[in-house]
C-alpha cells in the first residue's frame, strides 16, 4: 500500500533514519461510514455551518466557524460563554433534521474537540438528550472522545445537539462522527469531497522527548488515490520530504523525525498532489532529556552551598527549620528527579523541575537575606518523644526549643504520611522536613502464617527496629493492626466466616471466631509494643464497612435476633411495619421501605459492636494507647453511603480518637464557586467533634486524586492541613509517600512525585507547632450553633435534608461561626452537651417521639432555641406515622433549596437574636454587607481574640474587618508579623492567624 520514491535532506539534519522518515500506512480499524454530513464544518452559510442551526436561548454564549492548528480541513467550531451553569440555562447548536438511525441498533459518537474549561456541556442527544458525550477539560489539548450507545424501539431519527451549559472562553469541536458500530472508527465526512483533508493524530503542544528522535502521526482522507504525491514535514530548521502513493479513503502517514534544535518551533506537514497544496501546522513546545540532565546538575551543584550557608546560619544563633525542610526536599527530589531521567520519565522529571528551581530561587534568597542579617528565622519548638496526652481537641506532649534546649509540655500537632515501604525508609529524614509523624501496618498473616504456628518474623526484622529508629528520631508511629490481612488458612479452618462481601474484610462480622484469631495475633504483636515510646496510637481496621451479602446465613441470623430484641414480639414488628410475617425467620434483608431503614440501624450497630469487641482485646494489652479507626468520612453524612454501616458515634463510645480517611481535592475549574472539596470534609470533623470532644487523626489524608497528573497549587495543601487543624485535626498521616512508573498505579501522581507539595506541607506543619498555643485555643472553643443529624430521616428523605443541612453549614462558616451537630441518639440518652444552646433543624420529618420530646425537653428546661429550614418539620416517627403535635419552632426559612449566599443574608441579623457572641465580622469592601468566600473562626485569647481567616475561592478577595460596634480591627498576623490595619486582601487558599 506504500511505495517510496525519494528521500531528500535528510543528510542536512545530520539524522541518519534505518527506515524511511514517512511511512503511510493503512488505517486500523478500517473507517466506518460517517452519518452526520459537514461534520468537519467546512460549508459555511450565513456565518454558521451549513445544516446546524444555533440557539443561544438564555445564555451569552457565542459559536463562530474558526481556523485553529489541529482541525480537520481547513476549519472548526469555536464556543464561548460566560453565563454560570444552571438548571435550564445552555446554548445550543442542533443539527437540522436529525440524523436517520435505526431503532434497536448500536451506534458511536464521537468528535475531537479541546478546551481549558473543567466542565463546558456535551454532544449528544437523542430521545431526551440521554446520550451524553461529556465536554471537559483536556488541558487544551485536541482528544478524540467518544460514546457508545443503542437507539431505543421506537427512535428513528437522533436529534444530535452541542449543549454549552458552562463557562469556557474557548471549546473547540471538530470531526464529528455518528456511525452503526460499537467502537469508534476514524474520521471520515459523510459526503463526498473533492480535496483531501489532513490532520494531526493526536499530538500534544508540550512534546516531551527521551531519545534523540520521535515521530508524528497524520491523518489524511483522500477522495481519489494521490499517486505519486509529495508529503513534507518542517520542524523548525530541519525537513523532511518524500513521495508516497496515497490510496483513496483514510490512511496514515508516520513521519519520523530528530529531535528539533529550538524549545519553541512549529511542524508543518504539507501534502502536494496536483495543482492544490495541502498543509496544517501544530506549534510545539520541545522539552528533552538534555535540557533536563542540563536543570537538574545546575541545581545538584548549589546543594553542598546551602547547606554550608545553613550552617553559618545556624551558628549565628537562628533556627534553620524552615530552610533546613526546604533543602531536605530538594536534596530528595535530586535523587528522585534523575531516576526519572534514566527511566525516561521526562514529563514527570520537568514538572518536578520546575518547582524545585521556584523553591531554590526561595531558599537562596532566603539565605542570603539572613546572612545579610536582614531576616530572623522563627523559632519552631521540636517535638521530643514523649508521652502524649489528651487535652479535648489537643494533643499535648514534650517539645524542645532547639535553640535553649529547654523543654515545655504543650500542644504537638503531628503530621506525616503513610503507608508503606519508603516511610520506613526516611524515618530519620522527616524530622529534618518538620514532620514527626508516620502509619505503618501488619497484620494477621504475618504472625499466623499456619494454624498452631507463630511467626516473630515481621515483628523483629520490621516493627520493632522501626519503633526504635523513630523513637530515636522524635518520630511518632500510628500503628495499623489491619485485620484484614487474614491469612487463608483461617478460611478452612472456619468455612462460614467466607461469605460475599465488599470492602477490605472478606470475612463475617456475624460470627465471632474472627475475633478468637484476631485475639491470638495480637496476644503476640501487641506486648511487644508496651515499651516503645513512639507508639502514638493504633488504628483498628482499614476503611471499614460492613457490606455482607443479603443470602449470607449468619447476616440473615443476625438480622433476625436484633428485630426480636428491638421488637419482641411479631405483632409489634408488623403493626410499625405494617406487615404480616408468622414467623421471624420469614423476614428477609430488606431493600427499601421502613423495614430497610431499620436494617440500617442493625447494620451499624454490628459493625460497631465487632469493633468494640476488637478494641477491648486491644485494651487488655495497651489499656493506655489511644484507639481509632480509620472511617471514611464520606459516608458519615451521605444517605447513599449509610448501607456501609459507619456511624462515628457508635466507634465514639470506645475509640479515644476521632479517626478517618478524608479526602479534600482541589477544583481546577476556575469559575467554580471554591477552590478546593471543603464542604464535606470540615462537615465530617466538626461531625465528629460533636460526638466525641477529642481530637481528629486523619490517617489517610487523600489531597491530590490516585493518577492526577495536573499541576496542583501548593497552596491546595498548605490550606488542607492547616484549616483541617484549626477543626481539631491534631494528627494526620497524608496518603501517600510513595512513587511510581505505572500510571495505573493508586500511587500515580501521588505527593512524593510533587516537591512543592512536600514543601508547602512541610512549612505548614512547622507554622502549626510554632503556633500550636494559638491554633489549639481555635480547636477548643465549643460549637456556637448545632445541626439536627437524623439518620433515619436521610435515609428515607435523602436530598431534602442533605441540601438545607449542607447550605446552612456554608452560610454559617461563611459568618464565622462554628456549626456542631446534635443527633437523635444524643436526644434519645440524655447526652446533648450543655454547650448546645442553639438547634437548626434541617427539613427534618422523620424522627422519633422520643427524640421529639427531648428536643422539647431542652426547650423548655435549657431555654435552647429550635430553628427550622423547611415547614412543616417533624411530621412523622421513623415508621411514617403521622405526628399530631410537635414543638414550636421558629422558622427560618420555608425553602429548602435556598442558595447559602441568600441564606446568610437572613442568618446574620438573626445571629445577635439568637445571642451568638461575634467579636469579628468581615465586611465587603465597599458596603456594610457580609463578605464570601472568606471562611474564619475566632477564639478568645489572654486579654483579647484570635481570628483564624482563609479563602476559599479561586480569586483574591479583599475584606473589611470590625469588631460588634462596626470599628476597625487592627491586628497582627502571626503567621508572619505583618500588621493589619481595618482590611486586608486573602489569596486563595492562604490561611491567615490574626491576633488582638
Amino acid at each position: 500500500m506504500k511505495t517510496v520514491f525519494a528521500l531528500v535532506g535528510m543528510l542536512a539534519i545530520g539524522v541518519c533514519f534505518a527506515q524511511p522518515p514517512v511511512q503511510v500506512v493503512p488505517v486500523d480499524p478500517a473507517p466506518k461510514p460517517n452519518l452526520v454530513r459537514n461534520s468537519s464544518f467546512e460549508e459555511v452559510q450565513n456565518n454558521l455551518p451549513a445544516g446546524w442551526s444555533w440557539d443561544v436561548r438564555n445564555t451569552q454564549a457565542t459559536v463562530a466557524i474558526v481556523s485553529e492548528p489541529g482541525a480537520v480541513g481547513a476549519r472548526c467550531l469555536k464556543f464561548t460563554s460566560t453565563t454560570p451553569f444552571a438548571p435550564e440555562q445552555y446554548a445550543l447548536l442542533r443539527y437540522e433534521g436529525g440524523v436517520p438511525v435505526k431503532p434497536n441498533t448500536v451506534y458511536t459518537l464521537s468528535c475531537r474537540y479541546k478546551t481549558r474549561s473543567s466542565f463546558v456541556g456535551f454532544i449528544g442527544g437523542g430521545q431526551n438528550w440521554r446520550v451524553r458525550l461529556l465536554l471537559e477539560n483536556t488541558n487544551d489539548q485536541w482528544k478524540t472522545a467518544a460514546l457508545t450507545f443503542a437507539t431505543r424501539e421506537n427512535e428513528t431519527q437522533f436529534d444530535l445537539v452541542i449543549v454549552i451549559e458552562a463557562p469556557t472562553d474557548a471549546l473547540w469541536i471538530d470531526a464529528v462522527k455518528l456511525e452503526e458500530n460499537p467502537d469508534a472508527t476514524p474520521y471520515v465526512p459523510a459526503e463526498a469531497i473533492s480535496q483531501p483533508l489532513m490532520a494531526f493524530a493526536p499530538l500534544p503542544s508540550r512534546l516531551y522527548l527521551a531519545e534523540r528522535s520521535w515521530q508524528a502521526e497524520v491523518e489524511i482522507f483522500a477522495p481519489q488515490p494521490l499517486p505519486n504525491a509529495e508529503l513534507s514535514a518542517q520542524l523548525g530548521r530541519q525537513r523532511v520530504r518524500q513521495r508516497v502513493n496515497l490510496p483513496a479513503g483514510a490512511s496514515k502517514a508516520v513521519i519520523r523525525l530528530p529531535e528539533p534544535r529550538e524549545s519553541q518551533t512549529t511542524l508543518r506537514v504539507s501534502l502536494h498532489a496536483g495543482d492544490q497544496p495541502l498543509a496544517i501546522e501544530h506549534p510545539l513546545t520541545v522539552f528533552t532529556r538534555r535540557q533536563a540532565e542540563s536543570r537538574l546538575k545546575s541545581l545538584q551543584s548549589r546543594l553542598p552551598r546551602w547547606q554550608q550557608q545553613l550552617e553559618q546560619i545556624r551558628r549565628k544563633g537562628q533556627d534553620v527549620a524552615y530552610p533546613q525542610a526546604s533543602l531536605t526536599i530538594l536534596q530528595e527530589f535530586v535523587g528522585y528527579v534523575a531516576d526519572d531521567l534514566r527511566k525516561g520519565q521526562i514529563e514527570r522529571a520537568f514538572a518536578q523541575l520546575d518547582e524545585m528551581d521556584a523553591m531554590a530561587a526561595r531558599l537562596e534568597n532566603t539565605l542570603r537575606e539572613c546572612l545579610q542579617g536582614a531576616r530572623m528565622l522563627p523559632t519552631v519548638p521540636r517535638y521530643i518523644t514523649s508521652r502524649v496526652a489528651i487535652q479535648n481537641a489537643s494533643l499535648i506532649a514534650d517539645t524542645e526549643d532547639p535553640l535553649t534546649r529547654q523543654r515545655q509540655r504543650r500542644p504537638v500537632f503531628f503530621v506525616g504520611f503513610g503507608h508503606f515501604g519508603q516511610v520506613r525508609r526516611d524515618i530519620e529524614k522527616f524530622p529534618l522536613m518538620g514532620f514527626n509523624l508516620i502509619q505503618i501496618e501488619r497484620g494477621v498473616w504475618d504472625f499466623l502464617p499456619e494454624p498452631n504456628k507463630i511467626s516473630r518474623q515481621a515483628l523483629e526484622e520490621d516493627i520493632l527496629p522501626a519503633f526504635e529508629r523513630a523513637a530515636r528520631a522524635n518520630v511518632k508511629i500510628d500503628f495499623l493492626i489491619s485485620p484484614h490481612y487474614m491469612p487463608e488458612w483461617v478460611y478452612q479452618v472456619y468455612p462460614h466466616l467466607k461469605q460475599p462481601r465488599e470492602g477490605f474484610i472478606k470475612y463475617s462480622l456475624f460470627a465471632p471466631e474472627s475475633l478468637t484469631v484476631l485475639r491470638e495475633y495480637l496476644s503476640v504483636l501487641l506486648p511487644a509494643l508496651r515499651r516503645q515510646p513512639a507508639l502514638l496510637s493504633l488504628c483498628l481496621s482499614n476503611e471499614p464497612v460492613n457490606r455482607e451479602s443479603p443470602e449470607s446465613p449468619l447476616h440473615q441470623q443476625a438480622w433476625r435476633r436484633w428485630l426480636q430484641n428491638r421488637h419482641k414480639t411479631l405483632i409489634t414488628l408488623n403493626s410499625r411495619w405494617q406487615t404480616q410475617y408468622q414467623s421471624w425467620d420469614e423476614i428477609p434483608i430488606p431493600t427499601g421501605g421502613i423495614p430497610y431503614t431499620e436494617w440500617l440501624e442493625f447494620n451499624a450497630d454490628a459493625l460497631a459492636d465487632w469493633h468494640r469487641q476488637l478494641a477491648g482485646i486491644v485494651a487488655e494489652f495497651l489499656p493506655h494507647i489511644p484507639k481509632h479507626a480509620k472511617l471514611m468520612s464520606w459516608t458519615f453524612l451521605n444517605d447513599r453511603e449509610l448501607y456501609q454501616g459507619v456511624d462515628p458515634e457508635r466507634f465514639a463510645a470506645f475509640c479515644e480518637l476521632n479517626g478517618n480517611d478524608a479526602f479534600n481535592s482541589y477544583i481546577h475549574d476556575q469559575n467554580a464557586p471554591w477552590a478546593f472539596e471543603w464542604i464535606r470534609n470540615w462537615m465530617a470533623y466538626d461531625f465528629q467533634r460533636s460526638l466525641k470532644d477529642a481530637p481528629i487523626i486523619n490517617s489517610e489524608n487523600h489531597i491530590i486524586p490516585d493518577r492526577e497528573r495536573r499541576r496542583v497549587p501548593p497552596a491546595h495543601a498548605r490550606a488542607v492541613l492547616w484549616e483541617g487543624a484549626i477543626r481539631g485535626m491534631s494528627a494526620t498521616t497524608f496518603w501517600v509517600w510513595e512513587r511510581t512508573d505505572d500510571p495505573q498505579s493508586d500511587f500515580a501522581g501521588s505527593l512524593l512525585h510533587r516537591p512543592a507539595i512536600v514543601e508547602a506541607l512541610s512549612h505548614t506543619a512547622l507554622d502549626l507547632n510554632r503556633l500550636a498555643p494559638y491554633v489549639a485555643a481555635l480547636q477548643n472553643q465549643p460549637f456556637e450553633v448545632h445541626i439536627l443529624h437524623a439518620r433515619t430521616d436521610l435515609a428515607v428523605q435523602g436530598p431534602e435534608q442533605i441540601i438545607p443541612r449542607d447550605n446552612l453549614y456554608i452560610a454559617l462558616t461563611m459568618l464565622g461561626v462554628r456549626v456542631g451537630f446534635v443527633t437523635e441518639r444524643q436526644l434519645l440518652t440524655g447526652r446533648v452537651p450543655e454547650t448546645v444552646k442553639r438547634i437548626l433543624i434541617p427539613n427534618v420529618q422523620y424522627l422519633s417521639d422520643e427524640a421529639v420530646f427531648a428536643l422539647d425537653q431542652l426547650r423548655q428546661r435549657r431555654g435552647v432555641i429550635l430553628i427550622g429550614v423547611g415547614e412543616p418539620l417533624l411530621t412523622f416517627d421513623p415508621y411514617g406515622r403521622r405526628r399530631s403535635t410537635r414543638p414550636p419552632i421558629q422558622t427560618l426559612e420555608r425553602n429548602i433549596e435556598q442558595d447559602p449566599v441568600l441564606l446568610a443574608r437572613k442568618l446574620e441579623p438573626q445571629l445577635q437574636t439568637w445571642g451568638v457572641a461575634r467579636p469579628l465580622r468581615l465586611l465587603k469592601p465597599d458596603v456594610d454587607q457580609p463578605a464570601w468566600g472568606v471562611a474564619y473562626r475566632t477564639a478568645p485569647y489572654e486579654n483579647g481574640y484570635l481570628a483564624n481567616l482563609c479563602n476559599y475561592t479561586h480569586q483574591p478577595l479583599t475584606v473589611r474587618l470590625v469588631d460588634p460596634q462596626g470599628n476597625p480591627i487592627k491586628a497582627t498576623n502571626l503567621l508572619n508579623g505583618s500588621t493589619v490595619d481595618g482590611s486586608i486582601t486573602l489569596q486563595p487558599l492562604e490561611p491567615v492567624l490574626l491576633k488582638w
